[in-house]
């Protein structure tokens, strides 16, 4: 668990520090957390829960950067897998509705049966964001490929996502 946190820490870290030295004045911080089902290849599906950090480059065009987690059984072993994702993301703007798509590379850790491994993988998303005041939600669907070496081993994960008035304009 400390290793979730820390990796938590450190990803929150390189986001904020490096985010003003990337792109002055292009466009806005949105942190957002969010919750959803989970549901691997070759296991139970589960609630997949994290936080996330979007930076917008132009009207159209954002960087976001995540870290999720969730446990779930795989064959009667308890499973942990954590990945670290950077999508680059193209969004358009329809009234106060957001429709996107994405894709992008992650760093996965996964801890099964006391054996711990790391990989790198692929993800595309697709998903619609609505704002409602002062307060943004939204939906989204997933499919995460967190080995790229097993191009076979894809799972899905359905979430929502909400944020408040956390935008910082840099």
């Amino acid at each position: 668990m400390k290793k979730i946190y820390s990796v938590f820490i450190v990803f929150a870290a390189v986001c904020l520090l490096s985010v003003p030295s990337f792109a002055i004045g292009l466009g806005n911080l949105t942190i957002s957390a969010n919750a959803g089902l989970y549901t691997p290849s070759n296991g139970q599906s589960s609630i997949m829960y994290g936080v996330a950090a979007d930076y917008g480059i132009t009207e159209n065009w954002s960087l976001r950067g995540a870290v999720q987690t969730t446990t779930y059984d795989q064959s009667g072993v308890q499973t942990t897998y954590t990945p670290v994702t950077v999508d680059l993301i193209y969004s358009q703007q329809i009234l106060n509705l957001k429709p996107y798509l994405g894709a992008g590379v992650s760093y996965n850790m996964t801890s099964s049966g006391g054996v711990s491994t790391q990989t790198t993988g692929v993800q595309a998303e697709a998903g619609i964001s609505w704002a409602l005041g002062g307060f943004n939600a939204g939906f989204e669907f997933r499919y995460l490929i967190p080995d790229v070496n097993h191009m076979d081993t894809g799972a899905m994960t359905y979430s929502g996502s909400a944020n408040g008035s956390i935008t910082r304009i840099i």
